[in-house]
């Protein structure tokens, strides 16, 4: 089979959902024997380096070569056009698309939400609204919705269109008013266990030789969407009950990719320096072992999570996780069996949850065993493979999908 994936910018260090799908995919099919090639159609900024995955054939063309490359390879007739990229795309590409096989893979709210994340600014509340709405405008800004009306046609322009979590499947469903197809994300327990390998980032590594102390893994990319906002105040409430816990938080938000600095500068003026760590290089080989070396993973999450990478990776690694019960994170978490959900906005009661766990081994343990066994059973990497390769024979035709039955 010959797939052909439109992506946003492959890179080593940005540990969203649609770059660690996507390169996993790409990689996972090319183990398989089809030909994948994938077509960036962001580019990389200056703090990010490339990813390729084995056995994948990548391009990164600029603006103003992207068509030529798409023309080349579809010349190659491919089986599957895989889109799973936000960026609008030009109205000529839109229409080329619209008479091939394509599947759009939707990791976030860009098809309902200029925004991306169904969140109401200013002051970052859960929105019940999709586009258009008049609150839309005011929220977004006329810059973003510019970008709406390409996007919603490419949203009617695929055959099918995946999302990843019940919750962002009902939303998706109800913003585009079309079938949406679920695949949920998967997980290696192969690669994400409590016994992982050696990393080979220093800023990783530098974790496993330290002295051991409580230590607490931020879930995700540190965007406002997930609780970033909320660190510090959890640091702080924490640190009251475990004077020596630390706080690590892995990647960048690429809407914000300084705001590390900020968060460290503000720990150091409040004599907390030494409990937070900003791990701005992870790649993604390395986060089987930065779980690894975390006790407890936090995701106070005040949007709507749409499908959840990171907790998969933490529990498969046998990580409880206390998060908030919204989104995805409410779908995947079982209260009570493989962690504890707190409503994020909820200061005390979520770092009492955190410092709860942390300070008691045997709970840890017993969350963690669940959480992984969890994992394993409902989000395996190869039952999610399987169900993609179902919806990649939908897409080839009547034939195929017979065969696949």
């Amino acid at each position: 089979m010959r797939l052909l994936f439109l992506a946003d910018a492959l890179d080593r260090y940005s540990l969203t959902d649609s770059n660690l799908w996507t390169a996993d995919l790409a990689a996972a099919f090319a183990e398989r024997g089809h030909r994948v090639q994938v077509i960036c159609v962001e580019s990389l900024e200056s703090w990010q380096e490339p990813f390729d995955p084995p056995g994948v054939t990548i391009s990164r063309p600029t603006p103003e070569t992207f068509e030529a490359e798409l023309g080349d390879a579809l010349r190659q007739v491919p089986d599957v056009v895989h889109v799973s990229t936000r960026e609008p795309l030009s109205a000529r590409v839109r229409e080329i698309l619209r008479e091939l096989p394509v599947l759009l893979d939707v990791h976030d709210y860009w098809p309902i939400c200029p925004n991306e994340d169904l969140l109401q600014r200013p002051n970052f509340e859960p929105c019940a609204f999709h586009y258009p709405q008049a609150p839309c405008g005011p929220c977004a800004g006329l810059s973003r919705l510019r970008t709406m009306e390409p996007r919603r046609d490419l949203a009617s322009i695929a055959r099918i269109v995946v999302a990843h979590s019940h919750s962002q499947r009902r939303r998706l469903v109800a913003g585009l008013r079309r079938p949406v197809e679920l695949v949920s994300y998967g997980v290696d327990p192969q690669r994400y266990r409590a016994r992982a390998g050696p990393p080979l980032e220093t800023e990783v590594l530098s974790l496993l030789t330290l002295p051991p102390r409580p230590r607490v893994i931020f879930l995700g990319p540190p965007s406002h969407a997930r609780g970033a906002s909320r660190v510090l105040d959890l640091l702080v409430a924490c640190r009251a009950r475990l004077g020596d816990v630390e706080f690590v938080i892995a990647g960048r938000d690429l809407a914000n990719p300084d705001w590390h600095h900020m968060l460290v500068a503000e720990a150091r003026e409040m004599g907390l320096g030494d409990s937070v760590r900003c791990l701005i290089r992870v790649p993604e080989t390395d986060l089987p072992a930065l779980f690894a070396a975390s006790d407890v993973a936090a995701a106070p999450w005040i949007g709507h999570e749409p499908g959840g990478t990171a907790i998969l990776q933490a529990m498969a690694t046998g990580l409880p996780v206390v998060g908030s019960p919204v989104g995805a994170l409410a779908e995947i978490v079982r209260h009570g069996h493989d962690g504890l959900l707190i409503p994020g906005d909820l200061t005390s009661p979520f770092s009492n949850a955190l410092c709860g766990v942390l300070s008691d081994n045997m709970a840890r343990i017993v969350l963690g065993e669940s959480a992984r066994l969890h994992a394993i059973e409902k989000h395996d990497r190869a039952r999610s493979l399987v169900n993609l390769e179902g919806l990649y024979d939908r897409l080839r035709g009547p034939a195929h999908a017979a065969v696949a039955a």
